[in-house]
C-alpha cells in the first residue's frame, strides 16, 4: 500500500470512529460509553503510530455493530452521501498527513500557501477585473489548496506560480 493510500483508509478509520464512537458514548450505557471511547482511543492510537490498520478496522467494525444495536434512535449516524463522507475524510486525512510530514515539509507547505493567499487575496481585490479572470483566480487557487491538502508540492508550487503570473498579469498598482 502506497502511502497516501494508508493515510487515506488511515482518515477514514479515524473520521468513521469518531462518530460511532461519540454516538455509542452519548447513547448507549455508562460502560458501554467508557467501551467506545477506549476503542475510538485505540483507533486514533493505532493510526498514528504507523500500527496495524485491521486492528482499528476491527475497532471501528465493534463500534458499527454496537451503533446498529441502537438502530431505533432517532439520532444514530447514518451514512454520510459520498461527497460529504469524501469531505469530512478528506479533513482528517489532512490531519494525517500534517502529523507525517517533517518540519522543512511543514515549512513550504506554509510558505506555498501564504503564496496562494496573497496572490488570491490580491486578484479578488482587483477592480474593474474581467470575470473570467476571477474565475481563473479562483480555479488556480482552489487547485493549490487541494494540491497542499494532497500534499503535492510540485502541483502546489505550480498552481502559485501560475497564480502570481495572473496577479502580475491582471492586476495594475
Amino acid at each position: 500500500m502506497v502511502w497516501w493510500e494508508r493515510a487515506w483508509r488511515i482518515a477514514e478509520l479515524r473520521q468513521r470512529g469518531d462518530v460511532l464512537a461519540a454516538f455509542v458514548a452519548a447513547c448507549g450505557g455508562a460502560e458501554r460509553a467508557w467501551q467506545a471511547r477506549e476503542l475510538a482511543a485505540e483507533v486514533c492510537g493505532l493510526a498514528y503510530a504507523g500500527g496495524d490498520l485491521d486492528a482499528a478496522e476491527d475497532a471501528v467494525r465493534t463500534l458499527q455493530a454496537w451503533a446498529d444495536d441502537l438502530a431505533d434512535h432517532p439520532y444514530r449516524p447514518g451514512e454520510p452521501r459520498p461527497d460529504a463522507a469524501d469531505r469530512l475524510t478528506r479533513d482528517h486525512f489532512k490531519d494525517v498527513l500534517r502529523e507525517t510530514l517533517t518540519t522543512p515539509a511543514r515549512d513550504w507547505m506554509s510558505g506555498t500557501r501564504l503564496s496562494l493567499d496573497v496572490h488570491y487575496q490580491a486578484l479578488c481585490r482587483a477592480r474593474g477585473l474581467d470575470p473570467r479572470i476571477r474565475e481563473d483566480a479562483r480555479y488556480l487557487y482552489g487547485r493549490g489548496t487541494m494540491a497542499l491538502d494532497l500534499g503535492h508540492r510540485a502541483a502546489a508550487q505550480r498552481e502559485a506560480a501560475r497564480l502570481r503570473q495572473l496577479r502580475e498579469t491582471c492586476v495594475k498598482w
